[in-house]
């Protein structure tokens, strides 16, 4: 009889063993977290060109794809901190965005973090002499950065020599940091470009750097407002051929097909601070290629992806706030566009009864909405007559309430901002007279080509961690010959 209990004791332990190793936790942040650095792809040379060919994904190569989109690689390097010192060398932690451009110039701003003495020797002279002590204080404030967001990273393309661009400024500046992948690019192979298959991984997407401990990451996958995929390799049609002639000419800017699988993400880590208290960053990158209200919808589904965070939070990245949509246009969806437009129907109805009037209506308005929204996507928004489609945003964003209470910071003191300017959202960012320092500019026409598309919205706790001292620092990318992205690096401080 006992033997008899003893092995019904036995069999018990092992069902509840097996039981145990099957069951899922209830809430699964998914992540890898690596003692040794390595690069992280689930996807083969053979998956890409599958990827690239349009034959069909099959089960297997769907269930890689995903995993490469939904988990996020972190690495963090052993550190153990000196207890002699301080918690803290400054009261309050900087963070700082940059859109790199993918990385073509890493080993410049790798040069600013770990010598920016000698980058400021180096190109000094490509600005006026008058801005050589703003250069030495812009380099100083970057460098002097605790966590970086960063849009735009390559890793494994031919375009930066097959780099894993976050890992290379990462070991530069021994910081730890996380990658989210937004997409697998397959031009090279669409193209056929010469390839190193041993190297070529195609990834590229959003990564956030870090000099504290990073605890867990996840990846929100935003709504897809372009196929990138199906859209980029369809034929573009005459206005669309005319329109990049255009942009080549007049604004010397060149529209690429990009040919990529996958869509536009938010990072999320948590960091842990000295003092053990967790603070949020999110990196994102919405859609350019889609009208202002599809990435409205973008911000929404984020935001209610972000409520429940009761952490304070610091949101970054490219917004891409141009309240237009750079996606190929043909004259069929330039037709659709302005009849599904409400503010359009709605000047050709007011204006019916005067001969010409609706249609020269149009380039009057647009003309002085441009105006208005001079490097200020913020700008009131007047219907029918002078709307601004980023307006919505904005004010979605101002009323946006978190679980705790809590909202985002959207004030603007003069003591808090960095020029003594005040007004919306100039605790966090940079404003000028008229709207904001803008973050990326075209070549020409100059009057008209500057545009404010990175942002930082923060997200205080309890009357701390709230913003200051918001900067665009363009003296950097402009003292660089070619600039060393198409984006203008910008931080804020927060106070602890």
């Amino acid at each position: 009889m006992k033997k008899l209990s003893f092995i019904v004791l036995i069999l018990l332990v092992i069902i509840l063993g097996v039981f145990n190793l099957k069951r899922e936790p209830f809430f699964k942040i998914k992540h890898i977290h690596l003692k040794k650095e390595k690069t992280i792809s689930y996807l083969s040379y053979t998956d890409l060109i599958r990827l690239a060919s349009n034959s069909g994904i099959s089960k297997g190569l769907y269930k890689r794809l995903n995993k490469q989109f939904t988990t996020p690689y972190i690495f963090n390097r052993k550190q153990n901190r000196d207890k002699s010192l301080p918690l803290f060398s400054k009261p309050y932690i900087r963070v700082a965005h940059w859109n790199i451009e993918r990385g073509f110039h890493i080993n410049t701003i790798k040069q600013i973090f770990n010598d920016r003495y000698s980058y400021y020797y180096s190109y000094k002279n490509n600005i006026k002499d008058a801005q050589g002590e703003n250069l030495k204080k812009e380099l100083g404030t970057l460098v002097n950065s605790d966590v970086i967001s960063l849009n735009e990273v390559d890793i494994g393309m031919p375009r930066t020599n097959y780099k894993n661009t976050v890992a290379e400024l990462a070991n530069a500046i021994n910081y730890n940091y996380a990658f989210a992948t937004e997409f697998i690019e397959l031009s090279p192979l669409i193209y056929k470009s010469s390839l190193d298959p041993k190297h070529y991984l195609g990834l590229h997407g959003n990564a956030i750097l870090s000099k504290y401990p990073i605890k867990q990451a996840r990846i929100v996958r935003l709504p897809e407002c372009y196929k990138w995929y199906e859209t980029e390799l369809q034929k573009k049609s005459l206005l669309e051929n005319v329109r990049r002639v255009s942009a080549k000419t007049i604004f010397k800017e060149s529209i690429l097909n990009e040919v990529r699988r996958g869509g536009r993400c938010a990072l999320i880590i948590d960091i842990e601070l000295p003092n053990k208290e967790i603070i949020t960053i999110a990196s994102t990158h919405l859609e350019d290629r889609c009208y202002p209200i599809d990435r409205f919808k973008q911000v929404e589904y984020l935001l209610d992806n972000l409520k429940y965070i009761r952490n304070p939070l610091v949101l970054a990245g490219d917004f891409n706030t141009t309240t237009t949509d750079s996606a190929p246009t043909s004259l069929k969806k330039e037709v659709v566009k302005r009849f599904k437009d409400p503010h359009f129907v709605g000047r050709q109805i007011a204006l019916a009864a005067i001969p010409g009037a609706p249609i020269a209506s149009g380039l009057v308005t647009t003309g002085l909405s441009k105006f208005f929204q001079f490097k200020d996507p913020a700008a009131l928004s007047i219907p029918i007559f002078f709307p601004n489609q980023e307006r919505k945003f904005f004010k979605y964003l101002q009323g946006f309430q978190f679980i705790d209470g809590e909202e985002f910071d959207t004030g603007g003191d003069s003591n808090k901002s960095s020029n003594g300017k005040k007004g919306f959202l100039a605790n966090s960012n940079e404003r000028q007279l008229k709207g904001f320092e803008s973050t990326f500019k075209l070549e020409e026409p100059r009057l008209i080509a500057y545009f404010k598309l990175d942002w930082f919205f923060v997200k205080p706790k309890r009357g701390r961690f709230l913003p200051f001292n918001g900067q665009t620092l363009q003296l950097i990318n402009r003292s660089y010959p070619e600039r060393i992205s198409d984006h203008e690096p910008i931080i804020v401080d927060i106070s602890l």
